[in-house]
């Protein structure tokens, strides 16, 4: 699968902190790209096997844990994020996980992958930005 672009429209001089949830092929491509361009990545997963996919100039660190748990994200300081990017394969988590990144954490911008386009409209109208699968 090839990806589109992501427009996320943040400068690269601002070096903020995101978290990425998810270490499939998109967590892992934007992971990577974000850690090479500068930003202070963390990696949340619960399979570590999927983390020893990150490469080797991977700048950034990864939680071993599940995200929809409080205990994970506090581990990853969620409290400090300036993005969250929840990309795992099911609408539900990331709509979950993506909500209380928003409301408990109060991270100020969420990005979350959309597997089943029907569900569009719920993430939007909560304010969560959506990419879907190409």
């Amino acid at each position: 699968m090839k990806l589109s672009p992501i427009n996320i429209n943040i400068s690269a001089d601002l070096r903020l902190y995101v978290i990425v949830v998810g270490c499939g092929k998109i967590g892992l491509e934007v992971a990577t790209r974000l850690s090479r361009i500068g930003f202070n990545v963390t990696v949340v997963d619960k399979n570590p096997n999927t983390l020893d996919l990150l490469p080797e100039d991977y700048g950034g660190f990864v939680i071993i844990g599940d995200a929809t748990e409080r205990e994970t994200m506090e581990r990853a300081k969620a409290i400090k994020a300036d993005l969250l990017v929840v990309t795992t394969e099911d609408d539900s988590t990331n709509y979950f996980i993506s909500l209380v990144g928003a409301k408990i954490f109060g991270i100020p911008r969420i990005i979350s992958l959309v597997n089943d386009r029907e569900n569009i409209p719920l993430f939007i109208k909560s304010g969560i930005q959506t990419v879907d699968k190409v």
